[in-house]
């Protein structure tokens, strides 16, 4: 079966690679001049590649750890500790150890045993469903008391959800709970996360390669103008040099974005479609002669900076330099997107320097800003039943995304898990008429 594949990034790739294992003849149609998206790469003039983003792998992740070993990349994994903490008022907090935990100064001692038995309780249950319907500020206050809701979680949302957090589902903070209070074990709380060696890109090559190796193609530079649908079947897909006929079409992007691909599709699927929410990212990344702090990341519980979260890691390929990521998650509207990289360095950088007075900008080797519009679905009430499946209403159409990968957050692990699923789906339907 021939399969077209729109989006050259994590999911696409690795849909495609999954799809040439069972023997499919794809090609992977991205549209811009670089493969892997948000798990892209920058190449600075000297030849250091960083990645543009923060992708850390956990020891559990074990379906990104199997697609390393698939691809040759096993040896390529390096762990190193995964020290937290917290900025409260310019100062940092460690939160890597029970003591640390008992003599948080941001709660009192009441609020901190209450905060801890809510994140216990999360970790132990398994029944988010129960969770779609809720609010996560309703859950958070009953859960684990105004207090901590007022003084660590509400910045938090504030900071992750561009301010508009009243419609995020609980399910978005269980997963997170779960997922972050899993890197740690008690009753040292010691935990790492792994990195690869030549970067998150090397996963990005490796998979667009296995997909040449095994026939397929691999195009860049293709922009995707429209899929044509008719009768409730795929008839073909038309890019900016004509027109191309595939057995089977995933998009493999943004709801949005593919509601835009599909200008002939049913109202109401359009409308499901449009209705997906997103979250943009901006994210500097800096690149230093020397770290700022032994932190992995420090959150800050001051809305008012221009990011949220402080993520540092020696450089995988040259220690001797410093890997600093400065997120900001905003509305993919939001003014900061047209915002030019000067004035976000100026931004950034002077918040920087009032938690680290000592942070020279001359130790800054490099300095760069990468920006996307659709990063990552905002898991809002009633997701469960909201979210578009992978089976459109088109026989031959299909679409993945991260907003399938719920209840779990839309990391490296849930994509490939995903990924592996929905390649499995599409193969069976190319033995079993799809139902429209």
């Amino acid at each position: 079966m021939k399969v077209g594949i729109i989006g050259g990034g994590l999911t696409g790739l690795a849909l495609g690679s999954f799809l040439a294992e069972y023997g499919h003849e794809v090609t992977v149609l991205e549209q811009t001049a670089e493969l892997g998206g948000h798990s892209g790469e920058w190449q600075f003039p000297d030849g250091l590649r960083v990645s543009r983003s923060q992708h850390p792998i956990l020891p559990s992740d074990q379906g990104v750890r199997d697609l390393c070993a698939r691809m040759g990349l096993e040896n390529e994994l390096v762990f190193a500790n995964a020290r937290t903490g917290f900025v409260h008022q310019n100062q940092l907090h460690p939160m890597s150890s029970i003591f640390d935990f008992l003599s948080f100064p941001v709660l009192g001692i009441k609020d901190r045993f209450r905060l801890g038995g809510m994140i216990l309780q999360a970790r132990m249950t398994d029944g988010w469903q129960a969770l779609d319907s809720q609010p996560a500020r309703e859950w958070l206050i009953r859960s684990g008391g105004t207090q901590a809701f007022e003084r660590i979680w509400k910045p938090l949302l504030e900071a992750k959800f561009d301010g508009a957090y009243d419609g995020v589902s609980a399910v978005y903070i269980w997963s997170w709970l779960n997922r972050m209070s899993g890197i740690r074990r008690a009753p040292q709380m010691e935990g790492s996360v792994g990195y690869l060696r030549r970067g998150h890109f090397s996963l990005i090559e490796a998979l667009a390669a296995d997909i040449a190796r095994r026939g397929g193609r691999v195009e860049t530079n293709v922009r995707v103008r429209e899929i044509e649908v008719g009768d409730g079947r795929l008839e073909r897909i038309r890019t900016l040099d004509g027109a191309m006929e595939f057995d089977a079409v995933v998009a493999a992007v943004a709801s949005p974005s593919a509601a835009l691909l599909l200008p002939g599709a049913d109202r109401g699927y359009l409308e499901q479609l449009q209705k997906s929410k997103y979250l943009g990212l901006i994210c500097p990344v800096l690149v230093l002669k020397q770290p700022l702090s032994d932190y992995w990341t420090l959150n800050l519980t001051d809305p008012a900076y221009p990011f949220a979260t402080i993520i540092e890691t020696p450089h995988p390929e040259h220690p001797e330099y410093s890997v600093v990521y400065l997120p900001r998650y905003i509305a993919p509207d939001n003014d900061w997107m047209g915002v030019s990289d000067e004035v976000i360095r100026e931004a950034w950088l002077s918040h920087l320097k009032l938690i680290f007075p000592q942070f020279d900008p001359q130790s800054i080797v490099h300095f760069a800003v990468s920006r996307s519009r659709y990063t990552e679905p905002v898991y809002g009430i009633n997701m469960r039943a909201s979210a578009p499946a992978v089976r459109t209403p088109y026989t031959g159409l299909f679409l993945v995304n991260t907003t399938q990968v719920y209840p779990a957050l839309p990391t490296g692990e849930a994509i490939i898990d995903h990924a592996r699923r929905a390649a499995a789906l599409i193969h069976q339907g190319s033995h079993t008429p799809v139902a429209a």
